[in-house]
């Protein structure tokens, strides 16, 4: 079985190449550097240094590559729409676990994330510590109630691993991923 990471850049492989990826929330740049082969421009947001610094390490090139060192809210300030966008919530894998994403942050970041894609957003969500708990809360009731006219919604988990990580996608409707 895939990881949920894995999930994510297998659904990704679905959607035209060339578009305006994000990465929400860069980590170690796993999803940074799968959306530097796929797409034609990146935006990579995260707000320690510890994460710029692991996402360069793994890069060939720093072609196309946006980095921006703002929380994932702030979005707006750098772009206003976007094609693919992956948030991978919790916190810096192989780090401290004292810095997390939080939910006052993260919704508004989704919020604005939905306005902004073109295509799909992906949420990996990690309920196993207490923000990430606050956090799949928030979020499967948010994307539960967005308008099923506009996007279709669906989850991607491990039915018998209690508060593993699991994948929301959100698509808009009404584009033709398979131009």
């Amino acid at each position: 079985m895939k990881t949920m990471v894995e999930y994510v850049h297998q659904r990704i492989l679905s959607y035209p190449k060339n578009l305006i990826g994000v990465d929400f929330t860069m980590g170690n740049g796993h999803d940074t550097v799968f959306l530097q082969k796929y797409c034609q421009e990146v935006y990579a947001f995260d707000i320690q240094m510890e994460a710029f610094e692991n996402t360069k390490k793994k890069l060939k090139s720093m072609a196309g590559i946006h980095f921006i060192f703002d929380g994932h809210e702030n979005m707006d300030k750098y772009l206003n729409s976007f094609d693919i966008g992956i948030f991978n919530l919790g916190y810096l894998p192989l780090a401290g676990h004292h810095v997390t994403t939080l939910l006052q942050t993260t919704k508004i970041a989704i919020e604005k994330a939905i306005v902004g894609m073109q295509y799909v957003l992906f949420i990996v969500v990690y309920p196993g510590h207490d923000e990430g708990k606050k956090e799949s809360q928030w979020i499967d009731e948010y994307v539960s109630m967005l308008d099923a006219h506009q996007f279709h919604v669906s989850t991607y988990r491990m039915m018998n691993k209690h508060l593993s990580p699991y994948v929301i996608e959100i698509e808009r409707k009404n584009k033709n991923h398979l131009e």
